[in-house]
């Protein structure tokens, strides 16, 4: 992916352009140069194979491959999960300290809520499959277990 540099006057409109929380640099560009919106621009669905499920049910979270950060929204911002165990309100989590909240490269985790949805899942085992669907994207999206 190509670095450009800006000056400060570009960097301020692009700030002001911006959405706080949703918006990156490369989406307000996308926007103001009239492009196909990111999230049209990417896949719908994402599958994440669960390798080791000890960690992710001890800490009731889900793993997330560093190549597929980018489909769920920042660092710390909330969303909900619609699963079939009611909505889940949760968030991406686990990044050094300091780390600005919306940041959409931050975090490893989706942690906050998923306890009950583990509970509710005992068949689930190491090298299963869970799938995520962007329904919104950035705001609502839906956990299921792939189907082998």
């Amino acid at each position: 992916m190509p670095v450009i540099r800006i000056d400060d006057e570009v960097w301020g409109r692009l700030q002001e352009a911006a959405e706080p929380l949703v918006d990156t640099p490369n989406s307000v560009l996308r926007r103001l140069l009239e492009l196909e919106k990111e999230e049209d621009a990417t896949e719908r669905v994402i599958e994440i194979q669960v390798k080791s499920l000890y960690t992710p049910r001890r800490w009731a979270l889900i793993p997330i491959p560093k190549d597929r950060r980018r489909f769920l929204p920042g660092y710390k911002v909330n969303f909900d999960l619609l699963t079939d165990v009611g909505v889940i309100s949760t968030h991406v989590t686990s990044a050094p300290k300091g780390t600005p909240i919306g940041d959409l490269n931050a975090g490893a985790y989706i942690q906050g809520g998923l306890r009950q949805w583990y509970q509710e899942h005992p068949e689930l085992k190491d090298g299963d499959k869970l799938r995520i669907e962007a329904l919104e994207p950035g705001k609502r999206y839906r956990l299921s277990i792939a189907q082998g």
